[in-house]
């Protein structure tokens, strides 16, 4: 049972050289910006005790949704509702472009400074 055949490799579509591969040519990488809030410079200072109506003068209307919401996640997470509010500002701020974050920390900073004074 030696049975050689001869095919011709053309006639059936094989090639004998293949082609080059293309170069393939890697994107530049940007520089990844991190942008990361240091612990001390936080916009909002955690009170040391549960904080009064007085210690929190301002109010805002927000929708039933908005409300729940942020309700749901003080009792998931075990915290004031002020407190969840603070933390939901700080992680916006911290993923604004930088110049607007130095806008906003300086007019939180203003605001303390006054509170400050008064005291």
């Amino acid at each position: 049972m030696d049975n050689k055949l001869n095919i011709d490799k053309e006639q059936l579509g094989m090639r004998r050289k293949r082609t080059e591969s293309s170069v393939t040519i890697a994107p530049e990488s940007k520089e990844e910006q991190e942008r990361t809030f240091p612990e001390g410079d936080k916009l909002f200072e955690k009170p040391k005790r549960k904080l009064t109506t007085k210690e929190l003068p301002k109010s805002f209307r927000v929708s039933l949704e908005t409300h729940t919401a942020i309700s749901t996640l003080a009792t998931i997470e075990d915290m004031k509702i002020y407190e969840v509010i603070n933390m939901l500002i700080e992680e916006k701020v911290a993923s604004l472009p930088s110049p607007k974050q130095k806008l906003v920390k300086n007019a939180v900073k203003q605001v303390l400074e006054l509170k400050r004074n008064r005291e």
